[in-house]
């Protein structure tokens, strides 16, 4: 039987664990669309900018370790601002990544990255929690419409 934990980022201990994620995680997302860099061409800067905006954004970096391996990551932001001046004063909590190693897939881990981030959030004081995801990533819509989010926003583009 394996044991999984879900706990805070620890850089001393985590760092290799988090850039396979993020790789894996990019690389992934290459594949639906080739304009996005491959994983290894930005994991070094990455990383650093991953941690500076869970600074920024009153968040951080959890992690899924599953029998002493980090088998995903979740980021997890807390004070996200609108951008734009039609967004008046909104402030609202985001899901920021969501990855899982694909090794350890299909075992409940991302789902139990989001009940724990939701947590952590609604702690904080966050209300509104949202999150991004590519339109073709079926299995990330899956799960999270499964766990009871709407859309709220559609992002549409067409090449000229």
């Amino acid at each position: 039987m394996s044991h999984m934990i879900i706990r805070d980022y620890n850089p001393e201990t985590d760092y290799a664990g988090l850039r396979a994620c993020v790789v894996e995680l990019q690389d992934f997302e290459y594949r639906i669309d080739p304009r996005y860099p491959d994983g290894e061409s930005i994991v070094a800067e990455y990383i650093p900018d991953v941690l500076l905006r869970c600074r920024q954004y009153e968040g951080k970096v959890m992690i899924a370790e599953l029998d002493g391996e980090v088998a995903g990551y979740a980021m997890i932001w807390t004070k996200v601002p609108g951008v734009d001046i039609e967004d008046g004063d909104f402030v609202c909590g985001r899901l920021a990544d969501l990855a899982v190693l694909e090794r350890f897939r299909g075992q409940g881990i991302g789902q139990r990255l989001i009940k724990a981030g939701e947590t952590w959030a609604r702690k904080q004081g966050v209300r509104f929690f949202r999150l991004g995801v590519m339109a073709k990533n079926s299995n990330a819509r899956a799960l999270y419409d499964k766990l009871g989010y709407e859309e709220c926003q559609i992002e549409m583009e067409k090449e000229l």
